[in-house]
């Protein structure tokens, strides 16, 4: 329930920052989150910002850092908190979650212009 709960926010935080005005700043420079499948799919949202309306890039560079952010807190806790088989799940539901968002992400008419 959680893995989906979070699945969930990072959508909708990336959603939220689509709608939102810009301040005119370039590509959102993102670090890496530790874990390769969450870099690809905010990788795919990153380029999609070059394809959105100038007003909407700025609040949807913000959004993909939040989601950035998140990614990399989740992926930090599962580790300290979790050993062995417990922490091989909690690792492959992040994973499938940044899958998730890495299908909806191309999935959105604006990364399809």
């Amino acid at each position: 329930m959680a893995r989906a709960l979070l699945a969930v926010l990072l959508c909708s935080t990336v959603a939220l920052g689509c709608g939102r005005s810009s301040d005119g700043r370039g590509k959102a420079d993102l670090d890496s989150t530790g874990v390769d499948e969450c870099d690809s799919a905010l990788a795919a949202m990153a380029a999609c910002a070059g394809k959105l309306p100038a007003e909407a890039r700025g609040s949807h560079e913000a959004a993909l850092r939040i989601a950035r952010d998140v990614l990399e807190a989740r992926a930090e806790a599962d580790d300290e908190a979790l050993e062995g088989e417990a922490k091989a799940e909690a690792r492959a539901a992040l994973k499938a979650a940044c899958r998730q968002m890495s299908d909806a992400a191309a999935d959105r008419a604006a990364c399809s212009l």
